[in-house]
């Protein structure tokens, strides 16, 4: 995979000299359209999930418009999370004001986002998916995604699909953010009386862990398991590859077309995904910086649900083979019950009713360990 630039404290010049420049007070291209600079600050790309979902965003963008020019910036491989070298990153990207926008997104990075955007008042920035909120901060678009809606429909799919009674869901760490996947997921297998096992590996890395987990459900006997853990998540898949009577759902992108080619094996457990299409996200938030209305977007914090195409489960060709007529349009009026409001689904945050209250005695109950 190709990589366009990679920043570390000892080669903060690559970034001065690639990423960065002498501010000019409005570049035109060939046809004299104002050319809109973007750039992208994540970790790194390649984690086949996550990461990877929002690189296919800004190439999207960057392939659509001959006035857009975006920038991958890969600031911390090795997930250190240092603050000094996310400082330096931003400082590096916003100094100048060469840039309409800045992205980023992910709850263990946001921090350093909004930092940024109080000490560079007048640069627009994009959070792509917000765990926090920063109402101080009047210059970034946050976006967040109906994840509480999503897990509704992956439990109503895992309970349409088991054969035993149990599914299971491997969910990288016990934090707000991940939790949120699973409220709905745990509301309505509950209500459809189906036994669910929860594992919180406590990584969203460790691939070894992710099987070794997915073992233990396998044993319990889950046979539909769904992955939210990051590139932990290959390690689930792995695990479900190896008993042909278990099903993996993967999650962020479609994981099924992911690994068709690359590893078929893996492919071929995946009967759908759970989208959060972060792609989706940066794409329109470009589209609106090109039609001049991104200002207008600042300090706002927007919902990306079913109905917005932020979420939702991966309809491919093998998710079509694989799963029956009836499952298929039990799922689709789900779809549209969530989206249209006919159906409430519980978010852990809110704790607004009985079950969101007691929420972490149901999820507590179904760990396994």
């Amino acid at each position: 995979m190709k990589k366009l630039l990679t920043i570390v404290l000892a080669a903060l010049m690559v970034l001065t000299l690639a990423g960065c420049g002498s501010k000019e007070a409005e570049v035109e291209n060939n046809e004299g359209e104002k050319v809109f600079k973007v750039a992208m600050l994540v970790p790194k790309i390649g984690d086949q999930s996550y990461f990877d979902t929002m690189e296919k965003g800004r190439k999207t963008a960057d392939a659509k418009y001959d006035n857009v020019e975006t920038v991958l910036f890969e600031v911390d491989p090795a997930g250190s999370a240092d603050e000094a070298l996310w400082t330096a990153a931003y400082d590096e990207v916003c100094e100048d004001g060469a840039y309409d926008l800045i992205i980023s997104a992910n709850n263990t990075y946001e921090g350093f986002l909004y930092a940024a955007a109080h000490r560079y008042p007048d640069q627009m920035f994009l959070n792509a998916d917000a765990s926090t909120i920063d109402e101080t901060a009047t210059n970034v678009l946050s976006t967040q995604f109906g994840l509480d809606d999503l897990g509704y429909v992956v439990g109503a799919l895992s309970a349409a699909l088991t054969k035993t009674g149990v599914v299971g869901v491997v969910v990288g760490m016990d934090i707000p953010a991940m939790n949120q996947f699973i409220s709905g997921y745990c509301q309505v297998l509950t209500a459809k009386d189906v036994k669910y096992v929860i594992s919180y590996p406590g990584s969203f890395t460790d691939t070894a862990l992710g099987k070794e987990v997915t073992e233990k459900m396998i044993e319990k006997e889950a046979d539909v398991i769904w992955q939210v853990a990051g590139g932990l998540g290959n390690g689930v898949i792995e695990a479900c590859s190896g008993h042909d009577d278990v099903w993996c759902v993967g999650v962020d992108q479609d994981q099924y077309v992911q690994f068709e080619e690359s590893n078929p094996e893996w492919a071929a457990t995946i009967v759908t995904s759970a989208l959060k299409n972060t792609d989706i996200v940066i794409e329109t938030v470009i589209d609106w910086l090109v039609a001049g209305t991104l200002a207008e977007h600042m300090g706002e914090t927007k919902v990306w649900g079913i109905a917005d195409n932020g979420v939702g489960i991966a309809e491919n060709d093998y998710y079509l083979a694989n799963v029956s007529d009836e499952i298929r349009a039990d799922i689709a009026a789900t779809l549209k019950a969530v989206a249209d409001g006919e159906v409430e689904v519980y978010d852990c945050f809110l704790g607004e009713t009985d079950y969101e209250n007691n929420w972490p005695t149901h999820r507590d109950a179904n760990i396994v360990k």
